[in-house]
């Protein structure tokens, strides 16, 4: 089977970054990365590139050419903190995905990342979270759902032990959901992702 190729786009720590790389250097993955893009050259997912030897690209300064020399099968947010331009979305919203660290719409929209939504989640009393993967659209995570993966959360949790426990179960799913879109194809009809499985 031809793989797939993914750019992805982060600015944190890289612990998605490296559980998307992991599960693309396995045999049977359906992809490859061929580089990240970051708009904070100092961050950790740099590091973890830069020691795989991908190549690293400045955001928003050399992406657009990197793109249009060889375009990738699809654009991968993994804790990219920074809004894309809309010329960006326009061109390759139909192939750029996001992961958000609740089950959206809920906890979802400006202001809403990181911790501040494990935040409010903690606040809102609600039983249950968990991360979601969705299309990137012109506004901010409002785009068409792909996935969504729930955990509990505990009268005893803090809002850092929901953070934790939805990322684990983010490293451990969103490498997975990536693989299914690359190895059988997706298309978006009525608002709805649909997977085209064989």
């Amino acid at each position: 089977m031809k793989r797939g190729s993914i750019v992805v786009f982060a600015s944190g720590s890289g612990t998605t970054f490296k559980s998307i790389l992991d599960h693309s250097l396995l045999e049977e993955s359906s992809f490859s990365v061929k580089a990240l893009v970051t708009n904070k050259m100092d961050c950790g997912a740099v590091s973890i590139a830069r020691g795989s030897g991908l190549d690293v690209i400045h955001y928003p300064s050399h992406h657009e050419s990197f793109l249009k020399d060889d375009e990738p099968d699809l654009i991968v947010l993994a804790g990219f903190l920074k809004i894309l331009h809309e010329d960006f979305v326009n061109r390759y919203g139909k192939k750029i995905i996001n992961t958000h660290p609740s089950l959206l719409p809920s906890f979802g929209g400006k202001g809403f990342y990181g911790m501040r939504v494990h935040e409010e989640v903690k606040k809102s009393g609600a039983g249950i979270s968990g991360f979601t993967v969705h299309m990137v659209d012109s506004s901010i995570d409002s785009g068409t759902i792909i996935a969504q993966y729930p955990v509990p959360i505990l009268p005893s949790d803090t809002p850092e032990d929901i953070a934790h426990r939805v990322h684990i179960l983010e490293l451990e799913n969103f490498p997975l959901v990536i693989d299914s879109l690359i190895r059988y194809g997706f298309r978006i009809e009525e608002d709805l992702v649909r997977i085209d499985y064989a």
